[in-house]
């Protein structure tokens, strides 16, 4: 068994959130906890996805998405939420990147930073094959957790999120269940472990196509399709 890098998942060492960005920069991947289960994680580039890929184990036809930045998002109870953006580097809005329309911000402000994943439509292709799914669009979640809201705030870009988990067995929900899940695969060498601890088992994301003027529930998860209903009324009522 290949002995693996694992660090405390602090959000508060601004030196450890550094290191990790410097190691994801040079191509390394990244093991990490979210509000649901383990994540693994790599820079959402062309070779971060096909490292990310190799590691899982993942078909070509699944496309990973990505964790956005929560700093222009909100965070914590009472922060004014908005659809995320950031600089020169890449534009989500209207404009460029991401097509959001009406609903897609609705459930952002109602949802986010949560366990809800957004199906938009990235018309000008800003984000490389295996993020970009054949139909030209591209999953987005702004997570809750402490680590990775402290780990995107330094970095200041999307990072590449699929479940730490063998293709068709349960996630991780501890660290060493993600080395367990990635032992004997290429690009092992490449990852680092993030702990946070056990998680509980609290279910997974629920994704919502938002492609279309009427949004769609694609999988069932933790944010309810009645509280998702909810929130549509209101924007189409």
């Amino acid at each position: 068994m290949i002995p693996l890098l694992v660090l405390a998942a602090d959000p508060t060492d601004g030196d450890l959130l550094a290191r990790i960005s410097q190691h994801l920069d040079r191509g390394g991947v990244l093991g990490y906890p979210t509000e649901t289960v383990y994540g693994l994680g790599a820079q959402a580039t062309e070779q971060g996805v096909k490292t990310l890929r190799e590691l899982k184990g993942r078909d070509e036809g699944k496309p990973f998405l990505v964790l956005l930045p929560a700093s222009d998002a909100g965070v914590g109870e009472g922060a004014s939420r908005k659809a995320p953006s950031w600089g020169a580097e890449g534009i989500v809005g209207d404009e460029q990147g991401l097509v959001w329309t009406p609903s897609a911000r609705r459930l952002a402000d109602a949802f986010w930073p949560g366990p809800l994943t957004l199906v938009l439509s990235d018309p000008d292709g800003y984000f490389p094959s295996g993020v970009r799914s054949t139909a030209g669009t591209v999953g987005v979640r702004v997570s809750p957790h402490p680590f990775v809201t402290a780990l995107l705030g330094v970095m200041e870009r999307p990072l590449l999120s699929t479940s730490a988990n063998r293709p068709g067995r349960e996630p991780a929900r501890t660290a060493n269940e993600v080395g367990e899940a990635v032992q004997g695969r290429p690009g092992i060498d490449r990852l680092w472990i993030a702990d946070g601890g056990p998680l509980p088992n609290v279910g997974i994301s629920t994704v919502v196509d938002c492609t279309e003027l009427r949004p769609r529930v694609l999988r069932a998860g933790v944010v309810s399709e009645e509280e998702i209903a909810r929130v549509l009324a209101e924007t189409h009522g």
